[in-house]
């Protein structure tokens, strides 16, 4: 059965300790990490404050590039992580080779570039377990007339596994501060979610991860929204 994941970002760190307190004292135990604005160091430390949460458990994480086998191993040993995602080759943060050990958890995320199908089919014998679709990136593509982009992506989601998947808003007409388009690491409403349903047949069978930069209360409001939304009650 498919189950919503609470997002812990990095993007806004300063957010990061409401969220851990909120989470602390919820009876919440799974949810999905993006250490992606953080360095070694604060990742670990960000570690260290997790592993005081009981029985908590981290299925997917999103690696930076600078993430070695170890911290594989301690994410997989600690926090029963099971999918790690990462960027396309082609893009401005690809992660480099996927150790062989662990090649079938990666999933490969569409950003600003997408995966090229040799990199899916996997090199040296490390192929990955398949795709991590963001769904606004995709929607935020269509949006602004990308239809290559759209083309390209949905006939990979139809002839690749989907291990897991990022969610995020689309709030059209406004514009986000890194790229101009209407993808959103942050709601203003329950119906910046909407868009997702057009996109249900490309969801993973298990994890599906909120990056959210919203609270943690807001993200548990958002997964009955879309429990609804998707009929995966």
């Amino acid at each position: 059965m498919l189950q919503f994941l609470p997002g812990l970002t990095s993007t806004k760190k300063q957010r990061i300790p409401a969220f851990v307190a909120a989470l602390a004292s919820s009876k919440t135990r799974h949810i999905a990490l993006f250490p992606t604005c953080l360095l070694k160091e604060e990742r670990y430390a960000l570690y260290r404050t997790l592993e005081t949460i009981p029985g908590l458990a981290i299925p997917h994480v999103h690696l930076r590039s600078d993430c070695a086998t170890d911290e594989l191993c301690y994410l997989a040993e600690r926090f029963k992580t099971v999918a790690f995602n990462i960027h396309p080759e082609s893009s401005k943060h690809s992660f480099g080779p996927i150790p062989v050990a662990f090649a079938n958890m990666f999933f490969i995320e569409n950003v600003e570039e997408l995966p090229e199908p040799v990199e899916l089919e996997g090199r040296n014998g490390a192929r990955p377990g398949g795709l991590c679709p963001d769904f606004s990136h995709l929607e935020g593509a269509r949006l602004s007339g990308n239809a290559k982009y759209v083309e390209k992506f949905i006939k990979l989601l139809s002839s690749y596994p989907v291990g897991c998947c990022h969610i995020s808003a689309i709030r059209p007409g406004i514009p986000n501060s890194w790229s101009g388009g209407f993808d959103h690491h942050e709601f203003g409403r329950l119906s910046d979610l909407d868009y997702l349903h057009a996109y249900k047949a490309y969801f993973p069978d298990k994890w599906a991860s909120l990056e959210l930069e919203n609270s943690f209360d807001e993200q548990l409001l958002a997964i009955q929204y879309l429990k609804k939304l998707l009929g995966s009650d």
